[in-house]
């Protein structure tokens, strides 16, 4: 059962304003949601040593009934564009201890929004899976690791800074930066990267004048070489976010498959190849097998080429072994530049340099660069 703590939680309780909840208290109200959301009630009794066995956490009841009572009393409010207030809920609308249990009930908009279509799941629920959230000590951490979620297949949105106090309830606590940064997002950040195995997250300051004013979020995926921005071209960049449309290319892509492509064909052909890839309608094992095999496909087909008088064709004939000695030599001091120990940014360099090189004299001065 354990393995399976996983909740679909509507977007709409994530990013809530002025949150005081602890970081145990957190995980307790997405454990009670994922218990409504899969017994389809808005009103559950459940065994109190259920909750402390699952969530690993001391059996304290006072701070068990502290925790659902500080859920009680948390307000969603909605307003209109005018910023007037219109409507709200509570996050939990009842709890009592009954026997050895405690009765829960949410509100009737909150269980609407957990039993809601499965086609809009991907649309508008993030996947919160509770053993991950679990292994998080500080609330500050948990309240970014649900935002990081929301966001993860695309890019995460610049935060105004009071926004983020209003977000992780430090509004009246660190009313100098420098101590939310210390406190709340340097400490956050770490945490995260610490266990996170898929995305490495960083936070740039923005500021107007000399105050911080905004903070914009980044992630690179873990184990994967970055690939610097000269070598991706704006057409480029569209081609991939256009493939990663197709769900069966998004769920296999690869960034360090992709800067190997980058570096091994021409830019035109990679295109045309990921153009082939967003067509595709079945699932993918392998992202750089299959857009390899794409490419290779599109460069032999241009190899076809129409009969032309003998001596042209003779002419023609040299041209394409010296090209092909070239080929040659280009191909193994490629290999000798990725197996060279330097860092990744002056390989890439390297790989530019051998790119542009025509002719063999060229490729010989470049080959006495690299081993000197």
């Amino acid at each position: 059962m354990k393995n399976k703590l996983t909740i679909y939680k509507p977007n709409e309780l994530i990013e809530i304003v002025g949150n005081p909840i602890s970081a145990v208290g957190l995980v307790t109200y997405n454990f009670l949601l994922h218990k409504f959301q899969n017994l389809k009630k808005d009103k559950i009794i459940i065994s109190m040593s259920e909750i402390f066995n699952v969530l690993e956490i001391s059996d304290n009841y006072d701070e068990l009934f502290n925790y659902l009572d500080s859920l009680r009393n948390i307000s969603v409010l909605s307003r209109d564009s005018k910023g007037k207030l219109w409507g709200g809920f509570n996050l939990l609308s009842e709890f009592k201890k009954v026997g050895n249990g405690v009765f829960v009930q949410i509100p009737d908009t909150i269980f609407k929004a957990l039993c809601g279509d499965e086609n809009e799941k991907s649309l508008y629920y993030t996947t919160i899976k509770l053993l991950e959230q679990r292994i998080y000590k500080c609330s500050y951490t948990i309240i970014f690791y649900e935002i990081f979620k929301k966001y993860e297949k695309v890019n995460i949105p610049i935060f105004n800074l009071e926004e983020l106090k209003n977000i992780t309830g430090t509004s009246d606590r660190y009313l100098e930066y420098r101590y939310f940064k210390r406190d709340v997002l340097t400490k956050s950040i770490a945490e995260i990267n610490k266990f996170d195995s898929k995305y490495n997250y960083s936070f740039e300051e923005k500021k107007i004048g000399r105050k911080v004013n905004e903070i914009k979020f980044s992630k690179v995926e873990k184990n994967l070489i970055d690939i610097p921005e000269n070598l991706i071209s704006e057409k480029l960049e569209k081609a991939i976010l256009k493939a990663r449309k197709n769900r069966f290319v998004d769920e296999v892509y690869s960034a360090k498959a992709m800067e190997k492509l980058i570096l091994k064909y021409n830019e035109e052909d990679i295109i045309k190849g990921l153009n082939e890839l967003y067509k595709y309608n079945s699932e993918i094992d392998n992202f750089s097998k299959i857009l390899n095999s794409k490419i290779k496909e599109i460069v032999d087909s241009k190899k076809v080429k129409p009969k032309k008088e003998a001596v042209k064709v003779a002419k023609q004939k040299v041209e394409v072994l010296e090209k092909s000695e070239l080929d040659l030599e280009k191909e193994k001091l490629s290999i000798l530049i990725f197996k060279i120990d330097l860092p990744t940014r002056e390989r890439i360099m390297l790989f530019g340099e051998l790119s542009v090189v025509e002719d063999l004299e060229s490729l010989k001065k470049l080959r006495d660069k690299i081993k000197s």
